[in-house]
């Protein structure tokens, strides 16, 4: 993978280049660039377009094998996690306040897990390349240049020598397999590199025993404090955070490493680009849960910088699927280059910890619509420079989401044609003073199994913000946190954007007898307000989020494949099922006001 500094450099080149071509800068090739060198990155553990797929007759259903996605997700989440693994030469990538939040590593750390980083990984790279040198001599005594060992056919010409030679060395052992000289530490084998770690382990620690002055109480509490929650301040005090920060400059025992340094060190690479929030982000404080007429809270107030980081998701479940987070609390490339201060203190510096905003219960409609817009080409396909696509975006609701903590947007390469149910209409009116069709689009049997419609050229005007972001707040002062949100912004091909906004109850895991619950299992999905399981309406999915809602459903059974193939009438079931009681009316009412 490219290092983090490069992707910084061609993101401004990318954003400069194509505002000046298309009068508004766009992230869309750089973005796609990323997502296709991620998914062969090593993490990614399968290729989107390895997982079987089908469309139902009328299009409608996207339907994808759910049965190899999950034993992939299993496989990787197991794979390689073996008890007192030493790390050497590599960072553990748990760090953060969720799954996802590790992009910016804890660059401060104990003396001794600086040595057997930064040591550990010179001696590996010193292996690597004696490696290097008896392969090439290797080649050499076979009268094949170094030049020619990318060549397809002598590629085949060295693995039928290597398998014709008894194997008197790992240098010989690893031409056989790739048939070419190593270019990573990465690709020796689990065992080799396990022995490599565990002597180097030993040695490293083995020289600096009893060398290492001990942290303190204080000391160990600030070191922990940046390991699970980089980006925020240390007791929630700037002034006790900054102090800490210089007595472990000054600590013999701490070592503090400069970002640049660690990226390279870090599992997962990501794109990011700033911008101002026109509208303030409202959200029901966490004590009202469960609660009824709700007075929201503002978490981002309008004017408030923004950071979009755009990553991979590993388990794709659409093209160039990936994650739109928001900030991590710290400064980013796009305002302090590599080498500044700002960028490489990262998250020590805790520039804006309040934008390192939860996912749950925060539909947040501006970064939604932002992260779409910034990843289609102005005019849509009809002005598109190569390597430009449409993405559309969208947030799920919390019944659909993994992860609570770090706020992240689903992002897919994608129009609105590619999903005919975001493109259906009703009986839509026209808003001047929005400068957007409004609508109201009935999906299920049900008058609340609808979506709310807006379709405009201009989706980022604050009008139109204000006006969706209003209807939002009327719905939660009502509901509360009884009704959640599936909200999607699809563009369209001649460079307008489609809104959808369904607003839904908020589905409940429940468990339930052996043998009565979804395939047969001991759990069931239950909507509260209408007393209803998800086991009664035939469904191959339990929500309306910013996958199944639009029609990509994972089917994880043969019987939920079939199921899928229906088309739009599963869809309207599922929207059925979802539907909250009361939210169309409600909805009538606030356009009527």
């Amino acid at each position: 993978m490219l290092p983090q500094a490069a992707l910084v450099d061609l993101s401004h080149r990318c954003l400069s280049l194509t505002e000046k071509w298309h009068g508004r800068a766009n992230l869309s090739s750089v973005y796609e660039f990323l997502m296709d060198a991620a998914e062969s990155d090593g993490h990614s553990l399968y290729l989107f377009g390895q997982l079987p797929q089908e469309r139902s007759r009328d299009g409608y259903v996207r339907v994808l094998d759910g049965q190899i996605r999950k034993r992939l997700y299993n496989s990787a989440t197991t794979h390689g996690q073996k008890a007192n693994k030493p790390f050497i030469g590599c960072l553990r990538q748990e760090a953060g306040e969720s799954p996802i939040d590790n992009l910016v590593l804890p660059s401060v750390m104990h003396r001794h897990r600086a040595i057997l980083l930064k040591v550990g990984h010179r001696i590996q790279q010193f292996f690597l390349k004696v490696l290097q040198r008896r392969q090439k001599a290797i080649l050499l005594d076979f009268g094949v240049s170094v030049e020619q060992k990318n060549d397809a056919t002598t590629f085949h010409q060295i693995r039928l020598l290597m398998q014709q030679q008894a194997r008197k060395s790992l240098a010989h052992w690893m031409l056989d397999e790739y048939g070419t000289v190593l270019e990573s530490y990465g690709q020796l084998p689990d065992d080799v590199r396990e022995l490599a770690d565990k002597f180097l382990h030993e040695r490293i620690c083995a020289s600096i025993h009893g060398k290492e002055e001990a942290a303190d109480d204080d000391m160990e509490a600030f070191l922990l404090h940046c390991d699970k929650h980089p980006g925020r301040a240390f007791r929630n005090s700037n002034i006790e955070h900054k102090l800490m920060l210089f007595k472990a400059m000054a600590h013999p025992g701490v070592r503090i490493l400069w970002r640049s340094d660690l990226e390279c060190f870090t599992q997962h690479r990501y794109v990011a680009v700033s911008w101002r929030r026109a509208v303030p982000l409202l959200a029901l404080p966490a004590e009202y849960e469960g609660g009824r007429g709700s007075r929201l809270c503002t978490l981002r107030a309008a004017g408030a910088l923004e950071q979009t980081r755009f990553r991979k998701n590993i388990f794709a479940y659409g093209e160039a699927h990936g994650l739109g987070q928001g900030g991590g609390g710290c400064a980013e490339g796009l305002q302090w280059k590599p080498g500044t201060l700002m960028y490489e203190f990262g998250t020590l510096l805790c520039e804006d910890a309040m934008s390192k905003v939860p996912n749950h219960w925060v539909t947040d409609i501006e970064k939604i619509v932002h992260d779409a817009v910034i990843l289609c080409p102005e005019g849509g396909d009809l002005d598109a420079l190569p390597g430009e696509a449409l993405h559309d975006a969208g947030q799920n609701p919390v019944v659909a989401s993994s992860i609570g903590p770090t706020q992240h947007v689903q992002v897919t390469r994608a129009g609105v044609d590619d999903f005919p149910l975001m493109a259906e209409s009703y009986a839509p009116w026209w808003r001047a003073d929005l400068n957007a069709w409004i609508d109201l689009v009935p999906v299920g049997s049900y008058e609340d199994a609808f979506f709310v419609q807006v379709r405009s050229a201009t989706p980022l005007a604050v009008p139109l913000l204000l006006c969706l972001i209003h209807l939002r707040a009327r719905l939660l002062e009502v509901f509360g946190t009884t009704v959640d949100f599936s909200i999607t912004c699809h563009p369209t091909v001649d460079g307008e954007f489609v809104l959808n906004i369904a607003p839904v109850a908020c589905i409940k895991k429940i468990f339930v007898p052996k043998g009565e619950g979804c395939m047969g299992l001991d759990f069931d999905f239950h909507n509260p307000d209408t007393d209803e399981r998800v086991t009664s309406y035939r469904l191959p999915a339990a929500s309306v989020d910013c996958s199944h809602g639009k029609g990509n459903i994972l089917a994880v059974t043969d019987e939920f494949w079939h199921m899928s193939l229906e088309g739009r009438p599963v869809l309207a079931r599922l929207y059925d099922f979802n539907r909250k009681p009361g939210a169309r009316a409600l909805v009538e009412s606030y356009f009527r006001a």
